[in-house]
């Protein structure tokens, strides 16, 4: 693949990228005009929301409408919308999984780290519990002088 190629197919993918963006938040624009137009009384700010909810449905029409003439969305044909999402979950998880990877070695390594010091630990502790045992049973071997008393 030429370089230009891969420059124009990640020129595209970007522009996939923000144009399903802008998608999602007109679509959440569309939500909120119509429960804050269900929620008020008055007249006039009635007027205004319906006025807003209807300009935030035709800038939602005109990026749908963008998307499917460049076959970004596929609104009336499920399979292919499917598939496409599919495609996207697959390689967004990819990419979660490559930046997991260097945590999971990170808390690995940790993890052995932490592990190796417990041992030494261990190891320390054992050694000196062994000393002092030994020093204990060299002191139970050495003879009563006479006159002294050993209290145990």
């Amino acid at each position: 693949m030429e370089f230009e190629d891969i420059l124009d197919h990640a020129g595209k993918k970007r522009d996939e990228l923000i144009a399903t963006e802008l998608l999602v938040s007109s679509k959440a624009t569309v939500r909120a005009y119509a429960v804050a137009l269900t929620e008020t009384i008055s007249p006039e700010v009635r007027e205004i929301l319906k006025r807003q909810l209807s300009q935030a449905l035709n800038q939602h029409a005109r990026i749908a409408d963008y998307m499917i003439e460049r076959e970004m969305y596929h609104p009336f044909d499920l399979e292919k919308q499917i598939k496409k999402d599919k495609k996207k979950v697959k390689k967004a998880r990819k990419i979660i999984a490559e930046v997991e990877r260097p945590k999971q070695r990170s808390q690995k390594v940790k993890k052995r780290s932490r592990d190796e010091e417990a041992s030494a630990y261990d190891a320390a502790s054992r050694i000196e519990d062994d000393a002092s045992m030994s020093d204990a049973y060299e002191a139970d071997r050495q003879p009563v002088e006479s006159g002294s008393t050993r209290t145990e």
